[in-house]
């Protein structure tokens, strides 16, 4: 296994969402060498989400004609564990309060056989475009104490996947004598990787976690997120090391800073007050993102590993599939390899 690992995510959303697409991403991500490929979640959307908070695709896809799809997580990912046989299976994030935790566990475990051990079960509160698209409230999930229910709903998931008959008590949820099998290939159980940019992700993931994958942060606020993850973990007696430290990152790669930018620009600048941190101005996301020739990018993946980085998840802008296959192409080409 690669010390730096790189993934990326598929289209299970956006303008270019389509079955098709989702599986041409991904099987040409497993013939390149890509370590994973990933999905987000909401299940409660919305046409005006759909128009500006692009996480996968590009602007210059949108059209008047589209509907809001947004593919359920685990569902595409139980489909593409019958496409692949090495790359591993990714969510960031599951919106966790509005899901059952008992439920989301036999979900992931059932998954975790069906891609013989390949799944990261990313956690998360929600994000801006959450509430924006009323997810919670269609739920009737309270928004007030969202981060608690996460670590209650984290614990509850954990003691379904390894405890043979599984009890759990807490604030938001308590069940006794629950058998809920088959418990998860992966032992103790799948990878639980918390998202989140705040200082209170960071520890969450030191506390519950073993990885952490943030969005909108420098790698200097990534260092400094790590530090916080060490001592949380090592608060809780954890071992900090054994907690993988990831990022969600925006990218765009071409021969040329100019070519990349081009891509890249259109779809930051009708995005930029849809992500869960405002963005005042474009060179914001420049300075927190991966856009740029094969040099800029090289250098830019060493600044994120030296504060920590040990995974990449691209969320690639493209507006077309071709152009996401040719950038994913010169991306294992040109970077992987540098990290081999």
């Amino acid at each position: 296994m690669r010390q730096i690992q790189f993934g990326v995510r598929v289209p299970n959303s956006g303008p270019l969402a389509a079955k098709q697409n989702i599986v041409k991403a991904t099987k040409h991500a497993e013939e390149t060498g890509f370590d994973s490929v990933w999905v987000h979640d909401h299940v409660v959307w919305s046409s005006e989400r759909h128009r500006h908070h692009i996480s996968s695709g590009a602007a210059e896809a949108l059209s008047d004609a589209q509907d809001a799809n947004f593919f359920e997580a685990l569902t595409t990912l139980a489909y593409l564990a019958a496409e692949t046989q090495r790359i591993q299976l990714g969510v960031a994030c599951l919106v966790l309060p509005c899901r059952n935790p008992v439920y989301a566990a036999k979900q992931c475990a059932t998954l975790d056989w069906l891609c013989d051990g390949r799944l990261v079960v990313g956690v998360g509160l929600g994000s801006k475009a959450t509430r924006e698209s009323s997810e919670f409230d269609v739920f009737g999930v309270p928004l007030k104490g969202r981060g608690f229910r996460t670590d209650e709903y984290i614990k509850a998931m954990k003691a379904v996947w390894t405890q043979p008959v599984a009890s759990f008590e807490g604030k938001n949820l308590s069940f006794k004598n629950a058998e809920v099998f088959p418990k998860p290939v992966q032992k103790p159980h799948p990878p639980v990787w918390v998202g989140g940019w705040m200082d209170q992700a960071a520890v969450r993931a030191g506390r519950y976690g073993e990885g952490w994958i943030p969005g909108w942060l420098s790698p200097e606020e990534m260092k400094r997120g790590r530090e916080l993850l060490t001592q949380a973990a090592k608060d809780k007696g954890r071992d900090p090391t054994k907690i993988t430290v990831a990022v969600e990152k925006l990218a765009a790669i071409a021969r040329t800073r100019d070519d990349a930018m081009r891509v890249a620009l259109p779809t930051i600048r009708t995005s930029t007050n849809s992500y869960e941190r405002d963005v005042d101005n474009i060179q914001f996301a420049l300075d927190r993102h991966i856009i740029g020739s094969v040099d800029d990018v090289r250098r830019r993946c060493d600044e994120f590993v030296e504060n920590g980085v040990q995974h990449f998840e691209l969320k690639l802008i493209y507006p077309s599939m071709e152009s996401m296959l040719e950038q994913m192409t010169l991306w294992s080409k040109e970077i992987i390899p540098h990290y081999d």
